[in-house]
């Protein structure tokens, strides 16, 4: 049996390419209480500002979330652990460009510089 999660811990799928650049996916908790940014652990490696995918994982009878695209903006490496071996990331979500012109990335705001 699956332990219970802690208040404003939901089980996701994340997905994206690690430091070394292959494709990983990772079933682990994303946890996230009103301003705090978005965390989840992962044992994969990753660097800053990469794009993560993270899927909500439902109950069977739920149909299937769509995945969202996250940027990591700040990574823990495993040399200061969440947990041993584990790597702590802060996401923000990506958002779609309006104006027609892709969004800058390392803008921190996930949209288009101005």
């Amino acid at each position: 049996m699956v332990a219970p999660l802690k208040p404003n811990t939901y089980r996701v799928e994340v997905s994206g390419w690690d430091a070394s650049e292959n494709f990983f996916v990772e079933k682990t908790a994303l946890t996230w209480s009103g301003d705090s940014p978005k965390q989840v652990t992962l044992k994969s490696s990753l660097r800053e500002g990469c794009v993560l995918f993270v899927r909500l994982i439902q109950s069977p009878a739920m149909s299937a979330a769509a995945p969202v695209a996250y940027q990591a903006v700040q990574v823990e490496p495993p040399a200061q652990p969440s947990r041993e071996g584990f790597t702590r990331v802060s996401l923000l979500r990506l958002r779609p460009s309006t104006n027609g012109r892709p969004a800058n990335l390392f803008d921190g705001s996930g949209s288009q510089a101005a």
